[in-house]
């Protein structure tokens, strides 16, 4: 019997060691025709993130598109998910067929609309966290860094460490903007998946941390379709919504970018200019604008200090009122 297994479990035929680090190792056991993942997490604190990864991933269940846990066999050290798939949407050769893209948008759109519905968010979509089965159907792993959406820090609040994939990262999870982070922090990191499928990298590239925190806060990406000419401009529009800098200006729910590639699948071929992104995508709730509002007076003696300093300048600025 091998460690941490439970009294009676069939011993599996087979294991292959998927990816191990300091942190967890992953291993695909065999079971005849029927396969499954077990991740065990190591080091000081594996206890903690074993329970908490369990708890998110039964939250989760019968959601489709997205790891699902696997009754047997049981390691009370380990989490046990059925497999997906052994390969991973970085692994694919890109930018794919628009027809190819499309169907992969849709699938995922749905996992993240069925996992906010559970108030769950994922806070590291990535292309290495897609996993695809023998027959292409994408699946969302790599749920160590979910949290549920009461769980979230509220805006303003310190951040000591960023969480998620730089490359994929919303601007708001860098914690340089002031921004809450909540749901539309993962349709960011969808747009800039999709972004890679459709251009052949990510919106900003990878490399430099600095530069790509800079990048996600300030720059805008060129357009996918300027990249690759063969993608559809109203395709090319809905990505580029999804990677709007301020939250409130992109996509507010994973259900409006399922309505609007909907709409792309419908046919009669929509241009860009006749194509309106978000036209189905309403807020779940009424939430605090992104930017202060009432306050053009207040900002503009701020920004006049702040370059007064800049020429050297010194002032006091005194703030006073309730918050």
């Amino acid at each position: 019997m091998g460690p941490g297994r439970v009294p009676g479990e069939d011993a599996p035929l087979r294991a292959e060691v998927v990816r191990e680090s300091a942190e967890t190792r992953v291993t695909r056991l065999f079971f005849g025709d029927r396969t499954v993942i077990r991740k065990q997490p190591l080091g000081s604190d594996a206890d903690r993130r074993l329970r908490r990864e369990m708890g998110i991933l039964e939250s989760l269940r019968e959601v489709a598109g997205v790891a699902q846990l696997a009754d047997r066999p049981r390691y009370p050290d380990s989490i046990v998910v059925a497999d997906a798939g052994s390969r991973s949407l970085a692994e694919l050769a890109m930018p794919l067929p628009t027809g190819e893209l499309v169907r992969i948008a849709v699938a995922l759109a749905r996992a993240v609309a069925g996992m906010h519905a559970r108030g769950v968010m994922h806070r590291d979509i990535s292309p290495a966290n897609v996993v695809l089965s023998a027959d292409g159907v994408p699946t969302l792993v790599g749920l160590a860094l979910a949290t549920t959406l009461a769980g979230l820090s509220p805006a303003f609040s310190p951040r000591s460490e960023i969480v998620g994939t730089l490359a994929y990262l919303a601007p708001e999870g860098t914690g340089r903007t002031g921004w809450p982070v909540d749901q539309r922090a993962d349709l960011y990191a969808l747009g800039a998946v999709l972004y890679e499928l459709a251009a052949g990298a990510p919106p900003f590239g990878a490399g430099d941390p600095l530069r790509l925190i800079r990048d996600h806060v300030a720059r805008v990406p060129v357009p996918p379709n300027e990249v690759n000419a063969t993608l559809p401009g109203p395709l090319s529009a809905i990505i580029l919504h999804l990677l709007e800098k301020e939250p409130d200006h992109r996509y507010q729910t994973a259900q409006g970018l399922l309505a609007d590639l909907d709409r792309l699948r419908g046919g009669g071929a929509p241009t860009a200019t006749t194509f309106r992104v978000g036209a189905r995508d309403f807020p779940p709730q009424l939430l605090p604008p992104s930017r202060l509002v009432g306050r053009d007076d207040e900002i503009a003696a701020l920004e006049a200090a702040f370059h007064d300093a800049l020429a050297g300048r010194c002032r006091a600025v005194l703030i006073g009122g309730p918050p």
